[in-house]
């Protein structure tokens, strides 16, 4: 009866063990994935502001190129 008691609390203390461990992996995926859409939106953000940059240069360089 002791022992069965005993293998009982050991096979949930397992359970517990294997729940936490799965929901670690899955938030180390989430973080991954949150730190992943982050690199691409801020490539993407940076793509967009050095095409807006040589948009106003080229702007600038034709009025000034008209002036003269």
């Amino acid at each position: 009866m002791f022992l069965d008691q005993e293998l009982k609390n050991i096979q949930e203390a397992k359970n517990r063990l294997v729940i936490c461990c799965d929901l670690r992996r899955r938030l180390i995926h989430i973080e991954v994935q949150d730190i992943w859409y982050g690199v691409r939106r801020t490539f993407s953000n940076l793509t967009l502001g050095l095409a807006l940059a040589e948009q106003i240069f080229s702007f600038l360089r034709e009025r000034k190129g008209r002036r003269h």
